[in-house]
C-alpha cells in the first residue's frame, strides 16, 4: 500500500488496522503487521479542521518498520497526538474554550464549579506549586494548598468561589485528581500531576438545562493542571495527605501565598471537598478519560535537576 492511502468502507490492510488500534490506545503498543511483536506506536494529526481525516505515522520499535497511512479518525481518539502536533488545532481549541468559559460565567449561579475552574484570572495567578497541611494530632481533615505567585489574582479566584459556593462543593462538581507516575521521557525524575476541572457530567447536565452545547472534545481543556516534582530527601507529603484523607474522608482546597520566603494558607477562603481521585498513569489509556489531557501536557515541562 502506498503512503497516504485512506481507509474506505471495504477491508483495511494490516497497517490501517494498526493505525486505528494505535489511535484508540495511544499509550499502548500494538501488533506490528511485519514482525508480529507488540512494538508499534504512532503519531497523527488532523488533515482538515472540519473533517475526521487524519494522517498516522507508525513505527515499530522491534523491527524498525515505518509506515504512514491516512484514515478516518476512529471513535475515542484524540484529534491530534502527541500535543506538539497541535499548533493550528490548539488555536481553534483555545478559541472554543474561551467561548465556552464566557458562556459558563454567564450562568455562574447555576455552574459555580465550572466558573471556578475556568476563571480568567488563573493564567495571571500562576499556580506554581501545591503544598499540604495536617492537624498535629490528626483531629481535623488535611488541607491542600494551591500556591499562587500572584497573590491577589489567586485569592480573587477563591473569593468568587466563596461568594458562590459558601465554602462547600455540595454536589462535588469540582473534580480534583492526583495522578502519580513518571511521564514518558522523565523517568529519571518521578513526579505527579494535579488536575482540577469541572466534572464532565455536571457540565453536560448544566449545559443542557441552560440550553447551550459543549463540544465534548473541548471539555478536557476546561480546567487547570500542574506538574509537581517532590524534592528528594524531603518527607513524602503526598503520602501523608492520602493517609489523612482516608481517615477523615474530607479535605480543604485552599489558596496559598508566598510571603518572606514562607508559605501561608488562607483556610477562610477554602472549599470543603469530600471526593478526590487518586490515580496512576498506567490507569489512563483512553482519550475519553477526563484526566488524559493533564497527563500529556507535562511532557513540555523540564523537571528540576
Amino acid at each position: 500500500m502506498s503512503n497516504g492511502e485512506k481507509n474506505r468502507s471495504g477491508p483495511q490492510n494490516p497497517w490501517q488496522e494498526a493505525a486505528i488500534a494505535v489511535c484508540r490506545s495511544p499509550f499502548l503498543s500494538v501488533k506490528c503487521p511485519l514482525c508480529g511483536t507488540l512494538g508499534v506506536l504512532g503519531k497523527w494529526n488532523l488533515l482538515h479542521e472540519k473533517s475526521r481525516e487524519i494522517s498516522v505515522d507508525l513505527h515499530c520499535s522491534a523491527c524498525g518498520s515505518q509506515e504512514s497511512v491516512q484514515i478516518e479518525m476512529p471513535d475515542n481518539a484524540f484529534t491530534n497526538y502527541p500535543f506538539e502536533r497541535l499548533p493550528l488545532f490548539a488555536q481553534t481549541i483555545a478559541k472554543e474554550v474561551e467561548s465556552i468559559a464566557i458562556r459558563v460565567r454567564q450562568y455562574i449561579k447555576s455552574m459555580p464549579a465550572a466558573a471556578f475552574t475556568t476563571h480568567p484570572l488563573w493564567a495571571e495567578a500562576k499556580w506554581s506549586a501545591t503544598t499540604y497541611k495536617f492537624h498535629p494530632t490528626s483531629e481535623a481533615p488535611p488541607i491542600m494548598g494551591l500556591v499562587f505567585e500572584n497573590v491577589e489574582a489567586g485569592l480573587e479566584i477563591f473569593r468568587e468561589a466563596e461568594r458562590q459556593m459558601k465554602h462547600e462543593d455540595r454536589f462535588e462538581e469540582i473534580r480534583v485528581s492526583i495522578i502519580e507516575g513518571a511521564v514518558p521521557g522523565q523517568e529519571h525524575r518521578p513526579g505527579y500531576s494535579i488536575h482540577i476541572c469541572a466534572d464532565p457530567d455536571a457540565i453536560a447536565a448544566h449545559a443542557t438545562l441552560d440550553d447551550f452545547v459543549v463540544d465534548p472534545t473541548v471539555v478536557p481543556f476546561l480546567g487547570q493542571w500542574n506538574r509537581h516534582y517532590p524534592v528528594p530527601g524531603e518527607p513524602p507529603m503526598l503520602a501523608k495527605f492520602k493517609e489523612e484523607f482516608e481517615k477523615h474522608k474530607e479535605f480543604l482546597l485552599a489558596p496559598t501565598i508566598r510571603r518572606d520566603g514562607q508559605l501561608f494558607m488562607e483556610p477562610m477562603l477554602g472549599i470543603v471537598k469530600n471526593v478526590i481521585f487518586f490515580r496512576q498513569l498506567s490507569d489512563i489509556n483512553s482519550p475519553d478519560d477526563p484526566d488524559a489531557t493533564a497527563l500529556l501536557l507535562p511532557q513540555f515541562i523540564t523537571p528540576p535537576v
